[in-house]
C-alpha cells in the first residue's frame, strides 16, 4: 500500500510544550511512521487512512483539536 502524507491543522499549539505532546501522541496512533509538528499543525506520513477518531481522542489527550485534515494527491514512495 503507497503512504500518504496528511496535513492536520490543530488548534490549541501555544507552546513548545504543546507541539511536542502533540507530537508524541501522534506516534503512538497506528500506521503513523512519521510525524513533523509546528505550531501550525502536523504533516503526516502514514500506511494508509488513518482512524478520524483515534486521532481526535489522541489528541484531545495532548489538550488540542483538530480543526482540518488534507491528504496530498499521489503517495510517497517506500524506501
Amino acid at each position: 500500500m503507497p503512504r500518504l502524507r496528511i496535513h492536520v491543522q490543530i488548534e490549541g499549539l501555544l507552546s513548545v510544550h504543546a507541539v511536542r505532546a502533540v507530537w508524541t501522541a501522534l506516534t503512538a496512533v497506528p500506521g503513523v511512521h512519521h510525524a513533523e509538528v509546528s505550531m501550525k499543525g502536523a504533516v503526516l506520513e502514514t500506511d494508509g487512512p488513518i482512524d478520524r477518531p483515534l486521532l481526535d481522542a489522541c489528541l484531545d489527550h495532548a489538550g488540542v483539536r483538530v480543526v482540518n485534515i488534507t491528504v496530498e494527491k499521489g503517495s510517497l514512495p517506500v524506501l
